[in-house]
């Protein structure tokens, strides 16, 4: 899962590491995807509520980019949320991503609000 995600998104693995570590909450739950028991690629989906998920961190290895594992991974998630009956699915992506965002427009997923984020170290403050 960190080497994946590292991979996909440039982040180091420590920072990966750590990201995830802050982020393991019960309402977050974590999706490995496997081709022949071999993990491919993994998304992540944050339950904000009964009836509100968020998809996030959604990535493929890049060994394995560009044979639709990631519209594989994406329909078989919002399947799974559809099922759970979630009536809100929203999407977390970098709108930098043009490929994410060209992926998610495909399959009629639409831009409903930007953010910008910005981070900075506590020791800088």
């Amino acid at each position: 899962m960190v080497t994946c995600s590292s991979l996909a998104f440039g982040d180091s693995e420590t920072w990966t590491r750590n990201y995830f570590a802050r982020t393991m909450e019960p309402e977050r739950v974590t999706y490995i995807a496997l081709d022949s028991l071999s993990p491919v690629g993994m998304v992540r989906v944050n339950c904000l509520n009964q009836d509100t998920a968020v998809i996030h961190d959604l990535c493929v290895l890049p060994s394995h980019q560009g044979r639709g594992y990631g519209r594989e991974i994406l329909a078989g998630v919002v399947k799974l949320l559809l099922e759970q009956k979630f009536s809100t699915i929203r999407l977390g992506v970098v709108t930098e991503n043009r490929p994410a965002l060209n992926l998610y427009h495909s399959v009629g997923f639409e831009i409903t609000a930007e953010s910008s984020y910005y981070v900075i170290s506590i020791q800088e403050l």
